[in-house]
């Protein structure tokens, strides 16, 4: 019986120390497109980036000048009134101009109650506004736009992410279809050793439990394939989910992508392009600056007043009427500055302080954790590496163990249970090899994310 060998473990030892550069599969980096485009999550983080620069254009907004229509029309009843007693003042006055002129030109008056709400009663006006110096205005913009920037990171250092997560589970899915098919390379040898066992029963040379042992490891190997078979429904689930699509959606596999080379690093020019690249450095140097910049807006507020024009151009009287009367004309220009607010704005600056060291110890707090991720990746690629490299020493000495034994068995110089333990170890060696190489696959990726490369 020839047996077998996995033509992935041959070609991974051959480049297990390549210097050269993983090119990535095409069928991943598609799944990834699709990831960058649909993924929900990012879809998040975009809406929240688009919001952050309607609050640009807000901010912008306000330099400009502003110009309102209103218009109001009062009708009132009840209320409030005041005595005027003007028949009292000029009744004697005018009585007195009678007698003297002995004529009625001067009539008598009756006093008079005024109503405090004004009733048929209407004002309609165009209103203007412009702000000529407001340093609220200018650091709010330019907070907004740092805001922004940091947003913009973010969602950068999510989508860095969401390559990473994709291509993982992916090599999950790959890892699982490889460990089946060594499954499914050792229940065909064990259905060979089925029927050689038949054929030696039949013989008269072997009793009939050496063909159900054979079934029982049968069953064995079936377990190991059902469960492995579960882990790629459960990885392609994942990235269905991840690239936003139907769950049971197909998953294209990719299985040269497990022959991919990996490259030997420098754990010191990683750390330095982490922290060079890593976008969440940006995110916190653009939250550091919006910090910075609310310190000078508190500082400006408590030494310059606001400035501002403005004006009204419109009719008001009672009657709902548009004439010359009731025309007017209003025009103001105007400063604003607080003399005592209780020491608000010197607890504002504070504060802004207070943010902006609280950044600044975070960024470097991030730094160091970074920098760990790096070398705590590097050390895992590393001890994956030297795994593969042992994996394939036991391998080998596996195979030729197997090949010898199954040649004695079938010489009947061997018994059923010698041959079981050497077809087991092969198994199990073929197994850790391929896991052994996987998992130096999946480190390249995990330091690759750490890097941010």
């Amino acid at each position: 019986m020839k047996y077998l060998t996995h033509p992935l473990l041959l070609f991974a030892l051959s480049i297990c120390l390549s210097n050269i550069y993983a090119q990535q599969s095409s069928i991943l980096e598609s799944y990834i497109q699709t990831g960058l485009s649909s993924n929900l999550a990012l879809q998040q983080q975009g809406a929240d980036l688009r919001k952050a620069q309607e609050s640009i254009r807000q901010s912008k907004a306000l330099f400009l000048p502003r110009l309102t229509f209103d218009a109001n029309y009062t009708v009132a009843a009840g209320g409030r009134k005041i005595d005027f007693p003007i028949g009292d003042l000029l009744n004697p006055v005018y009585s007195t101009l009678n007698e003297i002129t002995q004529t009625n030109q001067f009539p008598t008056l009756a006093n008079q109650q005024i109503q405090f709400l004004p009733n048929n009663f209407h004002e309609t006006k165009l209103s203007f506004s412009y702000p000529l110096y407001n340093s609220d205005l200018r650091y709010n913009r330019d907070i907004q736009q740092q805001l922004f920037q940091s947003k913009a990171a973010q969602k950068a250092a999510y989508e860095h992410e969401l390559r990473y997560q994709i291509t993982e589970v992916y090599l999950q899915y790959l890892q699982a279809m490889e460990g089946e098919k060594i499954w499914q390379n050792t229940k065909t040898v064990l259905l060979e050793l089925r029927r050689f066992n038949e054929s030696l029963v039949k013989n008269n040379v072997a009793t009939k439990d050496v063909v159900t042992t054979a079934d029982y490891e049968l069953s064995k190997a079936d377990l190991q394939i059902i469960q492995l078979r579960k882990a790629q429904n459960d990885a392609k689930a994942y990235i269905n989910f991840l690239i936003n699509r139907d769950l049971n959606s197909e998953v294209v596999a990719d299985t040269l992508l497990l022959r991919t080379p990996v490259p030997v690093y420098r754990p010191e020019e990683l750390i330095t392009q982490a922290l060079d690249k890593r976008q969440e450095f940006a995110a916190l140097r653009a939250g550091m600056q919006a910090a910075e910049t609310d310190i000078k807006r508190n500082d400006a507020n408590s030494k310059i007043p606001d400035f501002y024009v403005g004006g009204s151009l419109g009719f008001q009287g009672f009657g709902y009427k548009f004439n010359k009367e009731q025309a007017y004309a209003l025009a103001q220009v105007g400063l604003s500055y607080d003399l005592f607010d209780g020491g608000q704005r010197k607890s504002k600056t504070q504060e802004a302080r207070i943010e902006s060291e609280k950044i600044r110890t975070q960024y470097q707090q991030v730094q160091q954790q970074v920098a760990l991720q790096v070398t705590t990746a590097w050390n895992d690629l590393e001890s994956a590496r030297n795994a593969f490299q042992t994996s394939q020493v036991g391998l080998r000495a596996a195979e030729e163990s197997f090949r010898i034994t199954q040649n004695k068995y079938r010489a009947s110089q061997v018994l059923l249970i010698e041959f079981l333990e050497a077809q087991n170890r092969v198994t199990s060696a073929r197994v850790q090899s391929a896991l052994a190489w996987s998992d130096v696959i999946l480190k390249d990726a995990a330091i690759r994310r750490a890097a941010g490369l």
